[in-house]
């Protein structure tokens, strides 16, 4: 049986009223923070499932139901999974924001001609996800970086009108 805190006057309710609320509102305030951008290591290769569940409970959450994450998710496997099959996965990055969902993964491999030259190539058995992650996204491309390059893709909260 669960008791009530015994208060004997107003000022220990008050007190602990200010604690609980404090204590939830940090709570809340981190959970929103994290649905608004996701970092992930990759560089111990996660299972792509776990990866899929995390960005999904996070974004999730405070989401409106006519903003489906299928499509999210989607783009998200396939870039992860290109890093996992040709590169050293670095990190995923996954930015929340209006109408939009910014995906992003980092690697190792520089080589940033060979993944376009694989994008734009004919059609090749196994060679489609880079056409999904287009069809899918408003835009998506590679950015070189220092130690290797960045693919991300801007994927619409809504996919049909």
């Amino acid at each position: 049986m669960t008791r009530e805190p015994d208060f004997t006057n107003e000022d220990d309710f008050e007190r602990d009223f200010r604690a609980n609320i404090d204590v939830e509102l940090d709570r809340l305030t981190q959970r929103v923070a994290w649905t608004a951008e996701i970092k992930l290591d990759l560089s111990k290769r996660p299972e792509q499932r776990r990866v899929r569940s995390t960005v999904a409970n996070c974004l999730g959450f405070g989401r409106s139901k006519e903003e489906p994450i299928g499509a999210v998710l989607l783009v998200l496997d396939e870039l992860v999974a290109n890093a996992y099959r040709y590169t050293t996965p670095g990190e995923l990055r996954v930015t929340r924001q209006p109408g939009r969902t910014l995906i992003e993964v980092s690697d190792d491999d520089p080589d940033v001609a060979n993944m376009r030259s694989r994008a734009e190539a004919p059609s090749v058995q196994g060679n489609h996800g880079l056409r999904l992650v287009a069809h899918l996204s408003l835009e998506w491309g590679i950015r070189p970086e220092v130690d290797g390059k960045v693919v991300w893709a801007l994927v619409p909260a809504k996919m049909y009108y």
